[in-house]
């Protein structure tokens, strides 16, 4: 019987927001990481769900961290939390561990935060173990990540509403490994630059190039998987670039030119990265013309909690109450002084606040009116289909009226603001409002269809990437760097060696 080890420390780390403190981070250890696990929408849940089919294995849960986009982690949290994984991995002595991790995290000290994880996972467990690895298709993939799992992809689709069968696929390919039908090598290459928008895969460029890779893991036998990987925007790390990734059965001849091909499509095709948006009074105009028609999901670009920015904005809202027509709506705030505030009042309770605006430099909070509708301080499990089942991560939060026609759902932290189960929770009908602000941009669309139609917001802030407003220290990309002397890195091949490779390069060395 195979022993199993599962877990997951999952955060994309944006790298102009404030660091993200210990206190602030979730962690399970225990039975409950499966038991939280089952038939989650995440990689994790697909994992766990993909083990308990098999009745070969024995499940052994380490632990899980899901932690919301947000500034780099705390380098000492990090640190204790890496001591943890290896010492339990050594006790446990797994015959392979399956991980979900984003991909994109750094700490306050290191920018490849996976890669040292990786690699110090490896040194806990040993050579003939193997590791699977489920990623985020926004990761920065790097070779001290693929040089140290035996399986290492990424989700295909964005929004991903595919992180379940991800998980699931990492699975198969471990036992694939584990029973000798799978001898993992990588190439890949990467592009100088970063997509400064559409990044859905629905659309074109993205919709044809993963075309492509899916009729090209159908139709090559050598070709186990193909995952492309976008840089997330906000992080400014060294080796940054859009990424091609061919992982294939053994050396596989035509894996160099194929990811050399995806790297120079991208910096031809990089132009064409732009997204469709309208200023916020323009949004608001749309919503007034259309009242009778469905709820308007406003995506307010500029201050993500889905891409780190703190959800502390209250731009649409300043907006709204100025605007000649009369709206209703609904969004949330990230602000835990008015939470505390609101809590202190009770419900029914009219409240002066300030609110919002106190972590997003760009931001002032805004003094305004409410009566305390409703306190909260239970967790909040989100409907999906994306991230089903997962915490909502918002803390304690309060609902708060203004003006008698907005309805605000102040968190005390930035939280997963994707799903229904945000508003409805709280007893917002969102078929009844105007319009409703989802601090996300793509995540939260297929978990509104038919509920609300999305308008795109160039709103200022964090998450809303204009070249040149994040500076790069680090990274030497495209457009906030010129690099037409040398966009495109060329291809390498990383294949890891275990430890009885080891051995018979080492004695075939002896006998040169």
């Amino acid at each position: 019987m195979k022993r199993i080890a599962v877990g997951r420390l999952f955060h994309e780390s944006h790298g102009y927001a404030p660091a993200t403190a210990a206190a602030d981070i979730t962690i399970v250890r225990g039975e409950t990481v499966i038991e939280a696990a089952k038939g989650n929408g995440t990689t994790l849940g697909g994992i766990v769900d993909a083990l308990i089919e098999r009745a070969d294995i024995e499940i052994l849960p380490v632990s899980d961290s899901m932690i919301a986009p947000s500034g780099a982690i705390d380098h000492g949290f990090y640190i204790e939390q890496r001591q943890f994984w290896g010492e339990e991995l050594k006790k446990l002595a797994p015959d392979a561990i399956v991980l979900d991790l984003h991909g994109s995290m750094s700490t306050t000290e290191f920018e490849d935060t996976e890669g040292d994880f990786l690699s110090y996972i490896r040194g806990a467990i040993g050579g003939n173990a193997v590791i699977g690895v489920g990623l985020d298709l926004h990761a920065n993939i790097t070779p001290q990540m693929l040089k140290a799992a035996d399986i290492c992809i990424a989700c295909k689709n964005n929004p991903h509403d595919d992180y379940y069968d991800n998980g699931k696929k990492v699975v198969k390919l471990v036992f694939d490994v584990l029973e000798g039908r799978l001898r993992p090598v990588y190439t890949f290459a990467k592009t100088r630059m970063i997509a400064p928008g559409r990044l859905e895969t629905h659309l074109s460029p993205l919709k044809e190039m993963h075309a492509r890779a899916r009729a090209l893991e159908e139709s090559e036998a050598p070709v186990v998987d193909l995952s492309i990987y976008n840089a997330y925007r906000f992080a400014d790390l060294t080796d940054m670039g859009q990424a091609a990734v061919i992982l294939s059965n053994g050396p596989y001849a035509q894996a160099t030119a194929i990811v050399e091909d995806y790297a120079q499509e991208f910096w031809n095709l990089r132009k064409c990265f732009k997204d469709e948006t309208v200023t916020i009074a323009e949004a608001l105009d749309a919503t007034a013309k259309d009242k009778r028609g469905i709820t308007k999901a406003l995506a307010d670009l500029g201050d993500r909690t889905l891409a780190g920015a703190p959800g502390d904005s209250t731009l649409i809202l300043q907006a709204a109450l100025k605007h000649p027509v009369k709206l209703q709506g609904s969004l949330t705030v990230n602000d835990p002084e008015t939470v505390a505030q609101a809590q202190a009042a009770g419900v029914g309770a009219k409240i002066k606040m300030r609110l919002g605006g106190k972590m997003t430099p760009l931001y002032m909070p805004f003094e305004v009116e409410g009566v305390v509708k409703l306190l909260n301080n239970r967790d909040i499990k989100l409907i999906g289909p994306s991230f089903a089942n997962e915490s909502a991560a918002m803390g304690k939060t309060a609902l708060i009226e203004i003006n008698n026609r907005f309805l605000v759902i102040v968190t005390s932290k930035p939280g997963f603001i994707v799903d229904r189960a945000i508003f409805e929770s709280h007893g917002v009908n969102i078929r009844e409002q105007d319009f409703i602000v989802m601090k996300s941009q793509f995540h939260f669309n297929r978990n509104f269809e038919g509920v609300a139609a999305t308008i795109y917001v160039a709103s200022a802030g964090l998450s809303y990437f204009v070249p040149g407003a994040f500076p790069k220290r680090r990274a030497r990309v495209w457009p906030d760097t010129n690099v037409d002397d040398a966009p495109i890195v060329a291809a390498q091949v990383v294949e890891r060696l275990t430890v009885q490779g080891i051995h018979a390069t080492l004695g075939s060395l002896a006998r040169c």
